[in-house]
């Protein structure tokens, strides 16, 4: 049933986007606000699902994938041997960021300001908002391309963001976030149904780790 409430969300997604456009011929900040608000709006309909992903940044590669369920995530980061070196779990209110290298755990407050998928998986595709605004969109060969830029004066931590599509389902294939000059891509490698129940954070597994609180 999860499987199929997931994907249902994305097809209700792209079947509102077909039978009520904005106008006739929306223009493409138009159609590229309908296309940003269907993504958001489905991954707010799915109770809970489970994103694969890789992180490019120049030559560095970083494989990882993460479950959310409602405001709360779990992500993980995997090594060059493809062992777990980072994990982050999330409640709504508080960030804990575990480093299995150092043996440390640091806790942050959540401040609701993170879009992109390592800072805040929940929100990632949240972009609608006071920072960024659509700019273009482009359509072709089964692909859609969103640009989005911040706006003036915002607060937003990157300049640009290419998020491109699969156009049939609305299905995320990779976000490009510009950082000066500097790009990092994440590509998205698979979205599903959790293959177990969601786990909360558990204190008493990380006893022996140094505790670093910033709230």
């Amino acid at each position: 049933m999860k499987r199929i409430a997931w994907f249902s969300a994305f097809l209700l997604a792209a079947v509102w986007l077909q039978v009520f456009p904005v106008s006739a011929q929306p223009s493409q900040d138009d159609r590229a606000s309908e296309l940003v608000a269907a993504l958001a709006a489905a991954f707010r309909t799915m109770p809970g699902y489970e994103v694969a992903f890789e992180v490019a940044a120049g030559e560095q590669r970083v494989a990882g994938s993460y479950a959310v369920e409602g405001e709360n995530y779990h992500l993980v980061l995997n090594g060059a041997e493809a062992g777990v070196y980072a994990e982050v779990y999330a409640d709504g209110a508080v960030r804990y960021e575990i480093d299995h290298v150092r043996r440390e755990v640091t806790i942050n407050p959540l401040d609701g300001a993170g879009r992109n998928i390592l800072g805040d998986p929940v929100h990632a595709f949240d972009f609608l908002d006071s920072d960024y605004t659509p700019a273009s969109v482009s359509e072709h060969d089964g692909t859609t391309i969103v640009t989005l830029k911040p706006v003036a004066g915002s607060a937003a931590p990157a300049g640009d963001i290419t998020l491109t599509l699969a156009t049939e389902g609305l299905l995320p294939r990779s976000i490009l976030y510009d950082f000066d000059g500097e790009t990092i891509e994440v590509r998205i490698l698979r979205i599903g149904a959790p293959d177990r129940a969601f786990e909360p954070f558990d204190r008493a597994a990380y006893a022996a780790y140094e505790w670093i609180d910033f709230r």
